[in-house]
């Protein structure tokens, strides 16, 4: 045995809110709740191991299988606990994300026991009751779970318990029985109206050539059979004749799998089957139900259980693993086939619970076809419209997954290449359903919702959007407030780790809060864009993007998605209700204005709908080239150069002038590094902060110069931990489940590269074009002692565009920004025109937000709306 921690003697019955080593790697908690006298159920939770400050922090996923009578540890073992039924490590373990919660349920199914037969249950709604007794004891021990988001997943007949035991869970939630966050039940393989998959098995064979047709009338005549017994309301005739049924399939497919119909067929298996059958009917019946595998897996199951878990937690000698396992069965044989979809219309009438129903296509004993019929019968004010809704395609990679059709509170999932088994057969599309489904806190206080669209095939952004903030501090009334776009700069720079912990999240690098944070009063959407950057990647580096238009494409698909995503998650119309705002900085000002001028035009078409009201334009890089003209009289007037310094740097300038954009990147690698060498390595993200004093290259051939990053154009205190590169990559990517994708800014200097003939063009085309042809309104702001885009420069493209035809600025009027409180300068404002605004910023750099919170403040009040 791989894993296995003996432990001193426990009390038999002990429950504590403090984590223990159990078996297998991670800590974990185990215990026996006492639903009624004499019935008792057992748990075993897992806690996440996933790095957060406490367990609690992360939601608590309860797992319930089938049968009834087949234990929870199959789940465990053979699907999504943290080891395989071999020891082995899994990979796709929830336990990474989630803490969970593995219950044998009804009482007598695995290590659960009655003390007296006559304590099992007999139907569903006694199941139900005793599940909800559980989680109360479960709450009493484990108290920090009350406020955890709690789901509840289940396979097979489990998906038939699960929706009754969420209905029943949620009206103890409103009659203040119990205190816990249920918010979804979603249910695998549901065994939720047996007849639907009865009458499914004989053409799903026949399709698959598993049979021919007079296989297919045999199998048809006894599921008919069946469906008359069931309608007459000869519920355990009506088990019967499902075994009977499942026996005509055994005979006609020589031994399919009906688990999984492409697993191999075990012939001699079948022949053993066939006489227990013959032998005692009954007994087979209750064999097949609750015995999930292979004999052999399940002897290596029942022999871990019995002989290795049970000593280890040292669980007590009335808890035999399975010993009951039958009798459960037999006892529900009564309610086994009676359908439950009026259950499923409760939760979706009167609950406001998510339901996800998850279906494999691979699956006989559940078919999908008869999934699919029982669904569709579901009255509930939403069925129109669900099936009116689209059935989209589900993939990772370029590799199609499943589908899935959803509208409001229900989605469903076709799971391909799956079986019963979905989280085991398909992991991928089962780890997606969870993401989506059941997602965590987020990173940090405050709301949160992330994910990633696929802008094109294999080429994938990633967005982060952090819910406004009421002025009590809660997330409740984000709706209606407006939605900040916020794209950085580089390219290759990404918004969810500078803009986001630098500049205007809630929590700052060395995650303290942020009390000038942008999120406190406004929706905050955070995208790294071009893909490759951040977070966003590419699978093949052919498909990262060479030019605007590209870039600008892949944010409108990136904004459709998000749309789609938050709106169905929220349940509110954010298209038609929250106002818009683009927000940018540097290379990012550039992507802003050409996405604005974009999006407008797919408005005025209405392939999009949404109210884009206004852009924010931060030391953008709109006119490179004014920036680049600006700088040698710009060092030179604040000392950084001599005279003989400027007039080398000049030459290189003009040399650079005498190319075209996209043939200047030479020159603009030479021209860093001049400045580089003259300063003796200034910070150009602002020339008044300190830089260390090192070496500099003999060729700096790279892109990084303008990363924001610890590079030579802005050097950190190297003393401050963690690294914003450690941050993102281990702590972020882990809390939010994103740690299996390519590292935070792996790919940023490739996008860079290929963005190289595009980073020196100019937008100022674009500006105009937006204020001829749009009503948005532009924001533009500039810190004093920013170098890359330099007032001088800014001010030089802006003179330009607003010069009249006898030599006068339009307006022009500079008023003061100050503050309201002690009255401190904070900068300077011009008015050129009724739409377009630009900021002078005292005592900041390149970053704005971070350097003068104070006017960024007010410039937030002023144009999008009071704090």
């Amino acid at each position: 045995m791989k894993f296995s921690i003996v432990l001193t003697a426990l009390a038999i019955a002990a429950v504590g809110a403090v984590p223990r080593e159990g078996f297998g790697p991670g800590m974990q908690d185990w215990g026996f709740a006492q639903v009624r006298p004499g019935a008792h159920m057992f748990w075993w939770l897992y806690y996440t191991t996933a790095d957060v400050a406490n367990h609690a922090d992360r939601p608590l996923v309860i797992w319930l299988q089938g049968g009834p009578g087949a234990s929870s540890m199959y789940g465990n073992f053979e699907e999504l606990g943290p080891l395989t039924l071999e020891l082995d490590e899994r990979n796709h373990t929830w336990v990474r994300d989630y803490n969970v919660l593995f219950i044998d349920n009804p009482v007598g199914t695995g290590f659960s026991y009655v003390e007296d037969f006559s304590l099992l249950t007999k139907t569903n709604g006694e199941i139900a009751d005793d599940l909800v007794e559980l989680m109360k004891q479960f709450y009493n021990a484990q108290p920090e779970f009350r406020s955890a988001p709690l789901h509840i997943y289940a396979e097979s007949y489990g998906g038939k318990m699960a929706p009754e035991f969420a209905y029943v869970l949620d009206k103890a939630i409103k009659n203040g029985e119990i205190e816990c966050n249920l918010q979804s039940v979603g249910i695998v393989a549901p065994w939720v109206s047996p007849i639907d998959s009865v009458l499914s098995w004989a053409e799903f064979l026949l399709n698959m050539g598993f049979v021919d047709t007079k296989g297919y009338n045999a199998i048809q005549a006894s599921a008919i059979e069946t469906e008359h017994v069931l309608n007459q309301g000869e519920w355990e005739q009506a088990t019967d004749l499902w075994g009977r049924t499942e026996n005509v399939i055994l005979r006609e497919t020589r031994g399919i799998d009906f688990y999984n119909v492409l697993f191999k067929q075990d012939f001699a298996g079948t022949r053993s089957q066939l006489e227990q059958f013959s032998r005692d009917m009954r007994s087979a019946i209750a064999s097949r139900a609750t015995r999930l595998a292979t004999e052999d897996r399940d002897q290596m199951l029942q022999d871990l259980m019995r002989f290795e878990v049970a000593p280890t937690l040292s669980l007590p000698a009335e808890s035999i693993y399975g010993a009951q396992s039958g009798r459960v069965f037999n006892t529900l044989s009564g309610d086994f086939m009676k359908p439950a979809i009026d259950v499923m219309e409760l939760l979706l009438n009167n609950t406001s619970l998510d339901v996800v129903i998850i279906t494999g296509q691979l699956d006989l004993i559940v078919a999908t076809p008869g999934n699919v019929r029982w669904i569709e019968k579901i009255k509930w004010s939403g069925r129109n419209s669900y099936l009116q809704a689209p059935r989209n395609g589900v993939g990772q990679h370029g590799v199609l997954e499943g589908y899935e059709k959803s509208f409001g509170k229900l989605a469903v999932y076709w799971a391909l290449r799956a079986g019963h088994m979905v989280p085991a057969d398909n992991p991928v599309l089962m780890d997606y359903i969870l993401q989506k489904h059941v997602p965590v806190n987020g990173f940090g206080p405050g709301r949160q919702n992330w994910g990633y669209t696929e802008v094109r095939p294999k080429a994938f952004i990633f967005w982060w959007l952090y819910h406004a903030q009421s002025s009590t501090g809660s997330s409740d009334q984000y709706v209606g407030k407006p939605l900040i776009i916020w794209l950085q700069g580089g390219p290759g720079a990404s918004s969810s780790g500078y803009g986001n912990f630098e500049e205007i999240g809630l929590l700052d690098r060395m995650l303290k809060p942020r009390q000038s944070s942008w999120v406190k009063h406004y929706n905050v959407l955070f995208v790294d864009s071009p893909v490759g950057s951040g977070f966003s990647y590419v699978d093949d580096r052919s498909l990262l993007a060479r030019n605007s238009t590209t870039v600008v494409n892949d944010l409108l698909v990136v904004l459709k998605d998000f749309y789609h995503t938050i709106s169905t998650t929220t349940q509110a119309d954010w298209e038609g209700s929250v106002p818009l705002y683009i927000a940018s900085e540097s290379y990012g000002g550039r992507i802003a204005v050409e996405f604005a001028y974009a999006l407008e035009r797919e408005v005025q078409a209405g392939t999009i709908h949404c109210k884009l009201t206004g852009l924010l334009l931060g030391s953008a890089w709109l006119s490179p080239m004014d920036s680049v003209a600006a700088w040698p009289n710009y060092l030179h007037g604040l000392g950084y150069l001599d005279d003989a310094g400027r007039e080398r740097i000049e030459r290189r300038v003009s040399s650079m002038a005498l190319k075209k954009p996209e043939e200047a990147m030479d020159e603009w690698h030479a021209l860093q590094l001049a400045i580089l060498q003259e300063t003796e390595g200034i910070n150009c993200y602002n020339v008044l902060k300190p830089t260390r004093k090192e070496p500099l290259p003999i060729d700096h051939g790279s892109d990084e110069v303008l990363e924001y990053e610890e590079t030579l154009w802005w050097n950190t205190d190297p003393a401050e931990p963690p690294s914003l590169e450690e941050l993102m990559r281990r702590h972020v990517a882990h809390t939010l489940g994103i740690a299996h994708k390519p590292p935070w800014g792996s790919q940023r200097t490739a996008v860079f590269d290929a963005l190289s003939d595009d980073f020196l063009q100019s937008s100022v085309g674009t500006v105009e074009r937006l204020l001829n042809e749009t009503t948005i309104e532009l924001v533009l702001y500039s810190g004093q002692l920013d170098l890359i885009a330099c007032l001088p420069g800014t001010l030089a493209w802006m003179n330009r565009l607003f010069r009249k035809t006898d030599g006068e600025l339009n307006d022009g009027r500079k008023t003061v920004l100050a503050h309201g409180v002690d009255g401190t300068i904070e900068g300077y404002r011009i008015r050129y025109l009724e739409r377009f605004t630009f900021y002078t910023i005292l005592r900041a750099g390149h970053m704005v937000p971070a350097d003068n919170p104070s006017a960024i403040s007010q410039i937030l009040q002023k144009h999008i709306g009071p704090i």
